[in-house]
């Protein structure tokens, strides 16, 4: 049961995971992600819920409805139907203002720009892995030992669309990120340290290299990550408790770390 739970808190620090390899080759990868279907059928069956309870009343009783009902109502009535497992306009839409608001944000700040002026045209990212690691068998772009889970040690690719907002990251949003996800997946409030967060640049983009960890009962989880923001934002994290020290390993790899063009 140990196990199974380091297991789950390692996935819960992780931004996310996807990517392809093979033991001591480059891994090259261009796959998209999107949105998790699971989540919008909950929310589509709370609206259909919403829906029935609002036609059993009389007319007269809608009309006297309080406003949080009216308002759930209008949501409802405003809602884009769900095709393929994404929302249509109104997320393109939120993602146009993000982005607007992202880089108003990075220029007040006097912060890197350089995603929003100029990012490449990258078609994904390459990086050596670990002779000892290989493709998980039971969860897509999750990469193990040949002795996982007794070493729990993981490597994580992720690779997402264009999002200015990342190159708003602090240490500060990143730990509040970490602790929030813990709470919200597993109920337990766990703190994570950061023990160091750098901008760098890879290849020419703007990037963050975030070493963290945090302590679970007697095992201490330590994550070595990179995030990369180019046209599109490339993620990979390496990870391992306090059983097995493959930091060296992990090092040598990230050093390998370059996008494609």
């Amino acid at each position: 049961m140990r196990g199974i739970k380091v297991k789950c808190l390692l996935m819960a620090l992780c931004a996310a995971a996807f990517v392809g390899c093979g033991d001591g080759e480059a891994v090259h990868t261009n796959a998209e992600v999107s949105e998790t279907e699971a989540a919008q059928s909950e929310d589509a069956g709370a609206a259909d819920e919403e829906a029935e309870i609002s036609q059993t009343g009389e007319s007269d009783e809608a009309e006297a409805r309080e406003p949080q009902e009216d308002e759930a109502s209008d949501m409802e009535e405003g809602a884009e139907p769900v095709t393929d497992g994404s929302f249509m306009a109104p997320v393109e839409m939120d993602e146009t203002l993000k982005n607007q608001l992202a880089e108003e944000l990075l220029q007040e700040n006097e912060m890197d720009t350089s995603v929003v002026e100029s990012a490449p045209v990258t078609k994904g990212c390459s990086f050596t892995l670990p002779e000892a690691f290989s493709e998980s068998e039971d969860i897509e772009g999750m990469y193990v030992t040949r002795r996982y889970p007794i070493d729990a040690s993981t490597i994580y690719y992720v690779e997402l669309g264009r999002d200015v907002a990342l190159q708003l990251m602090t240490e500060e949003t990143f730990k509040a990120q970490a602790e929030e996800n813990f709470r919200k997946e597993y109920g337990e409030d766990i703190e994570v340290t950061i023990d160091s967060f750098e901008s760098i640049r890879i290849d020419g983009c703007p990037a963050f290299r975030i070493l963290c960890h945090c302590q679970v009962g007697d095992t201490q989880i330590t994550q070595l990550e990179y995030a990369i923001n180019a046209d599109k934002s490339y993620v990979i994290t390496y990870s391992q408790t306090s059983d097995y020290d493959r930091m060296e390993e992990y090092e040598a790899s990230a050093e390998t770390i370059h996008l494609v063009f």
